[in-house]
């Protein structure tokens, strides 16, 4: 899959958004898996920026409580390829698997950056689409 999506790169060929490979995801060090990502979308506010919206699967969000359940008072480090995305300080267990990275993107890099986390578009708004 990775050379045919090579090839067609190459080939200035369009590329399907489906077709985007997920980036290496960890949260306080730990790595969670394009899986385990339900939905990642861009989301826009009043001020021109843009942040994103993680929403983790059930389980994905249960490790998540425990992992943050320890860092009461400490920085969570969420990172893609190794590069920070979000630091923020931990005040109480994050247990509904949702995670809030703020506004600090244009909307086109916020979009990108999503997809780059869960390697699918985001899931569409109503259920009916």
């Amino acid at each position: 899959m990775k050379r045919a999506l090579a090839f067609l790169l190459l080939m200035g060929m369009p590329v399907a958004a489906q077709d985007i490979a997920p980036g290496k995801l960890t949260i306080a060090g730990e790595a969670f898996a394009a899986a385990d990502v339900v939905d990642a979308r861009a989301m826009p506010d009043m001020g021109g920026t843009s942040g994103i919206m993680l929403t983790l699967t059930p389980k994905a969000a249960q490790r998540l409580a425990a992992l943050t359940a320890g860092l009461a008072g400490k920085t969570m480090v969420v990172a893609l390829d190794g590069m920070p995305i979000l630091r923020e300080m931990i005040r109480a267990p994050i247990r509904d698997g949702v995670i809030d990275i703020p506004a600090a993107y244009k909307l086109p890099e916020a979009e990108a950056l999503a997809k780059r986390i869960s390697g699918k578009p985001p899931l569409p708004d109503d259920l009916a689409e």
